[in-house]
């Protein structure tokens, strides 16, 4: 789908499924920067969700290397996905030699399950590979409604799998494997840690969680206080969680890891949390259950922000925040020689 059209849909989406006259912004103290972000809908019903899904899905598909990037399509078997494999994008900056072997981050990206990767997720992944030399493999799983969960934690659980097997495919160090996620993705990088822990594989060497969604109990003060935000706030993550409902019994609830019987012996995290975000909460308390269980956590409470406040990239609170991310990801990286 070409640009024009994606802005022509775009306008309708707006237009057509969401108003905002009624919006109760003076309530929140979100930074001028973000803005913006009030205009952006936010989308609660299926019909909704399948216009975002046909605007953005083929992204992927317009994804291609760059004079300074290198960015390959591959698949990654999976036998618990419907296709038995996972299309995947592996970033790389040219200055890194395609055979060269070199960190990996492995980042998994937000949407509720429900949404496919947006510009600041190939953004990210962009700048990733640019600064810090690693390849960036960001895969793409299955969608709710059309596949529930545990298929979604499945697949990204084999796919890492065959990142440790297969590791010269990818030119990438099997035992410098970082896990990233935000929103959803950080559901799925948190329980990835978890699952590995719990199956006797190896572990990543971190995790790196931006303002994950970690609690299926939806119970948090920061659910209550945020039913109307921008971008994702409460009633769309009640939305959200009856469309994604688990298709079968998850022992243990991967799809929840705050609920995890134990969180001991994980490997060291970067929690991100926005402050006017919903899934606040859902950071904090897991920053402290890591904290309490002894794993070294970097806490990083961004001020004046909503969920994925990303978007706005020329802020300089959206700045900081890379370079925070960027900073703990170096760091684990390397420690990983």
């Amino acid at each position: 789908m070409d640009s024009g059209l994606r802005q022509k849909l775009t306008f309708f989406f707006v237009r057509f499924f969401d108003s905002k006259k009624d919006s109760p912004r003076e309530h929140y103290a979100i930074h001028p920067d973000f803005k913006v972000l009030w205009s952006v809908p936010v989308a609660k019903n299926i019909k909704q969700i399948r216009v975002i899904q046909l605007l953005y899905f083929q992204l992927m598909y317009s994804e291609p290397s760059r004079k300074d990037l290198s960015i390959r399509h591959v698949y990654i078997p999976s036998p618990s996905s419907p296709d038995k494999r996972v299309r995947a994008l592996v970033f790389a900056d040219h200055s890194l030699p395609e055979d060269k072997t070199a960190p990996c981050l492995f980042f998994l990206h937000g949407g509720a399950f429900l949404f496919p990767a947006l510009p600041y997720h190939y953004r990210f992944a962009r700048l990733v590979a640019k600064s810090l030399r690693c390849r960036v493999i960001m895969p793409m799983y299955h969608l709710c409604p059309g596949k529930l969960p545990p298929i979604q934690m499945e697949e990204m659980y084999e796919v890492y799998l065959q990142l440790r097997k297969n590791p010269e495919r990818f030119h990438i160090d099997p035992d410098r494997i970082l896990a990233a996620g935000d929103s959803a993705g950080g559901t799925m990088a948190a329980a990835l840690c978890q699952m590995t822990r719990d199956r006797g594989t190896p572990m990543p060497i971190a995790q790196a969680l931006f303002y994950p969604s970690l609690d299926s109990r939806l119970s948090s003060d920061s659910m209550k206080a945020f039913p109307d935000v921008p971008i994702c706030n409460a009633d769309a993550i009640r939305s959200y969680y009856e469309i994604c409902a688990p298709q079968q019994k998850y022992e243990p609830d991967y799809y929840s890891p705050m609920e995890a019987a134990s969180v001991e012996g994980l490997p060291p995290a970067y929690i991100e949390t926005a402050e006017f975000d919903a899934l606040h909460d859902d950071g904090i308390g897991y920053a402290k259950r890591l904290r309490d269980a002894g794993i070294s956590v970097v806490l990083n409470e961004t001020k004046g922000t909503c969920h994925a406040y990303e978007m706005v990239q020329h802020s300089s609170i959206t700045k900081q925040a890379m370079e925070e991310r960027l900073r703990f990801i170096r760091e684990k990286l390397k420690a990983g020689n």
